[in-house]
């Protein structure tokens, strides 16, 4: 009956630390924080109100003085500079960042985010070339570069200077350029790793402005592209990313810019408060479709933009973009995992490799995340671009995709990416004997348990499901990767025979526990072999997350469905 593998935590009956014994954390928070291995009341408390002190010196990155004085020189000079970003969310919002604070010091700024069709993965051969022509005076990078030094050797020998803001893992060989900053780079001094590209290059603003180079905006105003990025890059939501996104938040709701207004209000979130959530699921994907499908610059121009009749053209472009893109991607999704499970020898493999010369690759990336979900396995599709096939992957917990890479480099033309999400590029000729290698280099290492890890953080009782435990759970706020919106594991309750299909096939459950107190549940687009009256008066196990209601002006805790057991199954 369940869609996930169930992994329960054994670390909810700890103890935490001198914690006040008058906290108003309810129980069933502290069995969270136990479960969590959140038992430091210092590190709690900074964790419930993250606040600016709790941000790290920019100046703690080793290289960041000398990137400033490179900034100052070139800006005193009269230099025009190229802010190159990449074609996701966290490299448009990066660019337009520093497009935002660079127009108060540079005399002219000029931005570019690649073309996935037309350069592929990294810095773009066509920014490059532009740059060497035009003479410019300074080369910034954010969200890429790290695997480029080839390329950015060709301005360093032309005499233009280059910064690289990022956060990929450098190349096997280390072969890098510029003045990098980069909070994984080894040997690097910063205490935080966990920095999307954005981030990065917001802490060179940070530099900037303290040292006197400043900007005509205010570092502070831009830490709602910060959030943005954070976010929709799956950087942990620990550290001082917490503090990034909650002040981002708070800047989105209280002064939105322009672009990322005409964006909710096309979504129909006007009046709404914006959260993580949000940040994922509606911003992001609108903000991506144009340079999955397209070309990415209407995204870099509606985060850049500060007239509103402008910007609200803008989003239009990006809707149109996104209901396309998402046409696109349950095509190679279908088609994806038809073919997968066609394989004969389906459960032997520790990856899926898959090529097709009829997909966009601009939604491999997505696809593959599906297919992974689906299979529990990681998954890389791609597409034929000319002579060259490029493609996503996507991995599962505990398999560093782009390590696993390495050990092919030699096969790829181009790659890089996180431990979690890759991109690349190989010869035709290359692809049935990596899709083998690799599947077989993987065997030992994905677990052969069936199905997709679902973490369970801590069992929860019906009576404990109150208003009071929801305001608890928005002080923990913004959840997303590092900091996953908690799951609570009902044992043992009975399905009333209340329960039925409600809507466009969701499941309204009705349950009760052995003490006899009764609740419901949504599980929503049910789609599994048990109808309703199957179970009927069954004992089970539920998985859920817990949600504020509103209805009519009264709130409620509606619990929503993540999976469903037989009880002690």
């Amino acid at each position: 009956m369940n869609k996930y593998r169930w992994v329960i935590s054994a670390l909810e009956s700890g103890a935490i630390a001198d914690f006040p014994a008058d906290t108003r954390i309810p129980a069933a928070g502290m069995r969270l924080f136990a479960a969590r291995a959140m038992t430091d009341a210092t590190a709690i408390s900074a964790f419930l109100s993250p606040r600016v002190e709790h941000a790290h010196d920019p100046f703690l990155f080793e290289h960041m003085r000398e990137a400033v004085a490179v900034i100052d020189s070139a800006a005193r000079s009269g230099a025009s500079l190229l802010v190159h970003g990449d074609y996701d969310v966290d490299g448009i919002s990066g660019a337009a960042l520093l497009y935002h604070y660079f127009n108060g010091i540079f005399k002219t700024v000029h931005r570019f985010v690649p073309d996935r069709r037309k350069d592929g993965y990294g810095v773009a051969d066509r920014a490059i070339d532009w740059a060497l022509e035009q003479k410019a005076g300074l080369f910034i990078a954010v969200d890429c570069g790290t695997s480029d030094g080839a390329r950015l050797r060709r301005l360093e020998a032309a005499g233009i200077p280059v910064i690289v803001c990022d956060h990929h893992l450098l190349p096997v060989e280390g072969d890098t350029a510029g003045i990098l900053l980069n909070p994984v780079r080894p040997g690097e001094s910063y205490p935080f790793e966990s920095l999307c590209g954005t981030a990065v290059a917001y802490k060179l603003v940070q530099a900037l402005h303290a040292s006197g180079v400043r900007g005509s905006v205010d570092p502070s105003e831009l830490l709602d592209l910060v959030a943005l990025a954070t976010v929709a890059d799956m950087a942990a939501l620990t550290g001082e990313n917490r503090y990034f996104v909650r002040a981002g938040l708070e800047r989105i709701n209280k002064s939105p810019r322009p672009g990322l207004e005409a964006m909710r209000t096309l979504a129909r979130l006007s009046g709404t408060p914006v959260n993580s959530r949000h940040l994922s699921f509606v911003f992001a994907p609108r903000l991506n479709a144009p340079g999955r499908i397209a070309r990415p610059k209407p995204s870099l121009e509606i985060l850049c933009e500060t007239a509103r009749d402008r910007a609200a053209q803008l989003a239009l472009v990006l809707e149109s973009d996104n209901d396309r893109r998402r046409e696109l991607t349950s095509r190679v999704e279908e088609e994806a995992i038809t073919a997968i499970k066609g394989f004969s020898d389906l459960n032997a493999r520790g990856a899926f490799v898959l090529a097709n010369e009829h997909w966009d690759e601009g939604v491999l990336g997505i696809a593959a995340a599906r297919v992974v979900e689906q299979f529990g396995r990681p998954a890389i599709l791609m597409s034929r671009n000319h002579e060259v096939l490029k493609g996503s992957g996507r991995s599962v917990p505990g398999v560093d995709l782009k390590q696993q890479l390495d050990y092919f480099h030699d096969r790829l033309l181009r790659y890089g990416g996180h431990a979690g999400a890759v991109g690349l590029s190989m010869a035709p000729d290359q692809l049935e004997r990596f899709a083998d290698d690799f599947s077989e280099r993987l065997r030992p290492i994905v677990t052969p348990e069936a199905g997709m890890p679902l973490r369970i953080d801590a069992a929860l009782e019906i009576s404990e499901c109150t208003i009071e435990l929801l305001d608890f759970l928005a002080s923990c706020e913004p959840f997303g990767s590092g900091n996953p919106q908690p799951v609570w594991m009902l044992r043992d309750v009975e399905v009333a025979r209340e329960t039925c299909l409600v809507g466009d096939g969701h499941l309204k459950l009705f349950v009760r526990d052995n003490a006899g107190t009764r609740a419901s549940a949504i599980a929503f687009n049910w789609e599994r072999p048990q109808s309703p009256e199957d179970l009927h008066g069954r004992a089970i196990d539920l998985a859920v997350t817990l949600r504020k209601h509103v209805f009519m002006g009264n709130t409620e805790v509606e619990m929503r469905v993540v999976d469903v057991r037989t009880s002690g199954g």
